[in-house]
């Protein structure tokens, strides 16, 4: 009798697909767009790289579960690499040469860190610095502050930065359950979780992440329960206290009043007492931040063009996100003008957004 595990053929029945060239076996880690490779295995399989291959490929693993969303084709399309010789790399299997394989994965990392910019300005370089002290002391931290801020999209791009494949850049959904939040980290690892118990689904949480790992809990208030334990938020002390991982929470400052200030505050006294770290953005938009904006769209920008794009920030609806959309279709305007851009294409940008999209005549 043919074993699938090994033939990869089999002519399936009404319950369960058939297994060929065209669809091979999901347990030998050949199925037809998923990556069914265990973290565990993956570990395992790269000690016998050197550091710095090693290095490359942690991240190249963290990039096609967080970034490629776990396909195999989209991975081949992003190296110029077919899957099987991944798979022998990624088992290590392989033996051969890896020179020009790593090189592939500098290329993507050069093309990754391209594809998303990051303006510097004095609340994403201390954003930043909260994500380092997490790194380096394997701490727990906070950032908070009001939205629009470029809190998720910082932090986004420090973990792209700062390895994939150590780092688990999580946004959580509304009331999100304990349950709910382990599988997220597991998808993002690389963990089974489909029809896995909880208990055994943690226990293989807690075998993955170590001292080397950040996690970044985006829309962290989501975790507090409206009553009762925060079995969520509980998770990541656990994670924290067990392993020893540094864990960074992004929060609006709504939620960080509920926990200092809230019916639950008392519960809440042994997660504030981790927080080594914290960074509170202030409601007001700095002067530096705006200038920092619109020079990341034009290098040398007049001075009304600065003043007309702080103005706009003090507006009820102009948050720092809103002026970086305005200033996205300004220049898109002034492109098709063939011109740089100036403060009339700013100043149309606004009245286009507040019209509902109609550009004006002149």
């Amino acid at each position: 009798m043919s074993n699938t595990r090994t033939h990869q053929q089999n002519n399936g029945d009404e319950k369960h697909a058939a297994h060929g060239i065209d669809n091979p076996a999901a347990e030998a880690g050949m199925s037809r767009d998923v990556i069914n490779i265990g973290l565990h295995i993956f570990r395992a399989g790269i000690r016998r790289y050197t550091d710095e291959e090693q290095e490359l490929l942690e991240w190249l693993w963290g990039y096609t579960f967080d970034v490629l969303g776990n396909s195999k084709l989209e991975l081949e399309r992003a190296l110029g690499y077919e899957w099987p010789f991944v798979y022998g790399v990624f088992t290590g299997s392989y033996d051969g040469e890896m020179g020009a394989f790593c090189n592939a994965i500098r290329e993507l990392r050069q093309r990754a860190d391209e594809k998303m910019p990051l303006v510097k300005t004095v609340v994403t370089e201390r954003i930043i610095a909260a994500l380092d002290y997490a790194r380096d002391w394997s701490a727990m931290v906070t950032i908070t502050g009001p939205t629009g801020r470029g809190k998720s999209y910082t932090a986004q791009y420090w973990a792209r930065m700062n390895n994939h494949g150590r780092t688990r850049f999580i946004r959580v959904p509304c009331g999100c359950s304990r349950r709910q939040l382990a599988t997220e980290l597991a998808q993002k690892s690389g963990i089974g979780s489909a029809g896995v118990k909880k208990d055994i689904l943690e226990r293989r949480l807690f075998s993955a992440f170590t001292a080397r790992n950040v996690i970044i809990i985006d829309e962290a208030g989501f975790l507090l329960p409206r009553s009762g334990r925060a079995d969520a938020l509980e998770l990541l002390r656990d994670l924290h206290d067990k392993c020893g991982c540094a864990i960074a929470m992004i929060f609006t400052d709504v939620y960080l009043k509920e926990i200092n200030n809230g019916p639950m505050a008392d519960y809440f006294e042994q997660f504030r007492g981790r927080i080594k770290y914290g960074v509170p953005i202030p409601n007001r938009i700095f002067r530096g931040e705006v200038e920092a904006a619109v020079k990341a769209f034009t290098k040398e920008p007049s001075r009304a063009l600065i003043e007309y794009a702080y103005t706009t920030t003090q507006a009820r609806d102009g948050k720092l996100r809103t002026l970086y959309e305005d200033l996205r279709r300004a220049k898109d305007f002034a492109i098709q003008q063939n011109r740089q851009l100036a403060v009339g294409d700013l100043k149309a940008a606004v009245e286009w957004r507040k019209s509902g999209g109609v550009w004006p005549e002149e």
